[in-house]
């Protein structure tokens, strides 16, 4: 009989102790995992995202899987463009435009306005090592168009990115009627936009005031913004981009040049004395042989036989120094 009471206290102390063990090794595995800094890998929602890399412009973003690339159906549809700005080509754009344009951001200014953006949503993004053109689009051409893009403009790596997040409209439009209003004689009974609620349309998405649809279209879009990352690559900026904007002489205050547009225009005291073209040449003189170059060393203003040649000293953001040829004087400005 003893011995059957020690065997049964045998078998329970070893079941209370297979029960034990257990529990101990898994909370010591736990503890483990937490210190090893593998659970702190995940760190947020977007770690999960679907990740976009585009080494050739020099940046990268994640976006969520209720977001697809355009070439799939559904309503959150996100669409990146990245075109290296010598192979811009728009009607109303030219190069020298669009160097301004980088210039502005880089003084986080919002520059030329592009697509037909509502003016209440412009506003510069600051993405750490870049600025960007932020803005939102609520209808183009005509009174009956009605569509949702919120969009992100800049510039990296010499290449234009845009990006745009869409929502389908009915999934707005039959949701924010007060918004919205019928024009049956030129539109039919399809709802268009009361324009003088669009500002307030907006305003109420920046409050998070807005209906479900419309507000997880426009927090998604700040949420991949957040999420961009500029590859750190050492761009060089060219003459032609360095030299846009105006320049005061240092030596008369009243004598400024601009250089905007393709065009050198020389100005006193306020007063425009000439205007032309200008480009920058790997030799002092325009001949057939001459190349045309962004960063070329000489500097030529004028067609033909009357042109004016100026050798770079140095090119910044500040300062604007040029050799007159073939005089020879040294010429100096700052911005």
């Amino acid at each position: 009989m003893q011995k059957i009471v020690i065997l049964i206290v045998v078998i329970v102390g070893l079941g209370v102790i297979g029960w034990y063990l257990p529990k101990s090794s898994v909370n010591l595995s736990e503890i483990e995992f937490d210190e090893s800094g593998r659970a702190k890998a995940i760190e947020s929602e977007t770690d999960l995202w679907q990740f976009y890399d585009d080494k050739k412009a020099g940046f990268s973003l994640k976006y969520p899987h209720n977001v697809v690339m355009v070439d799939k159906v559904g309503n959150l549809s996100l669409t990146i463009e990245s075109v290296k700005i010598d192979d811009l080509d728009f009607p109303s754009f030219n190069k020298e435009e669009v160097l301004e344009d980088i210039q502005s951001l880089k003084n986080g200014q919002y520059g030329e306005e592009y697509d037909w953006p509502l003016g209440v949503s412009k506003k510069v993004r600051d993405l750490g090592e870049v600025n960007g053109q932020e803005f939102m689009v609520l209808s183009r051409f005509e009174v009956c168009d009605v569509v949702f893009e919120r969009k992100l403009l800049f510039y990296n790596n010499d290449y234009r990115i845009l990006i745009t997040l869409k929502e389908i409209k009915s999934n707005i439009v039959d949701n924010l009627s007060k918004y919205f209003e019928i024009n049956e004689e030129n539109c039919g009974v399809e709802a268009i936009w009361n324009f003088e609620k669009q500002d307030q349309f907006y305003l109420d998405l920046v409050g998070g005031k807005s209906f479900f649809t419309a507000q997880e279209w426009f927090d998604t879009f700040d949420k991949i913004v957040d999420t961009i990352e500029i590859d750190e690559v050492e761009v060089t900026e060219t003459y032609l981009q360095l030299i846009q904007g105006a320049w005061t002489s240092l030596d008369d205050k009243n004598s400024v040049i601009e250089f905007k547009d393709g065009m050198k225009i020389d100005s006193y005291s306020g007063e425009e004395m000439n205007k032309d073209e200008f480009g920058f040449y790997d030799s002092f003189s325009i001949t057939e042989e001459s190349v045309k170059k962004d960063s070329g060393k000489y500097l030529i203003v004028g067609t033909g036989e009357e042109t004016f040649e100026y050798e770079v000293v140095d090119i910044s953001d500040e300062i604007l120094e040029l050799i007159y040829l073939p005089r020879g004087n040294t010429l100096r400005y700052h911005r």
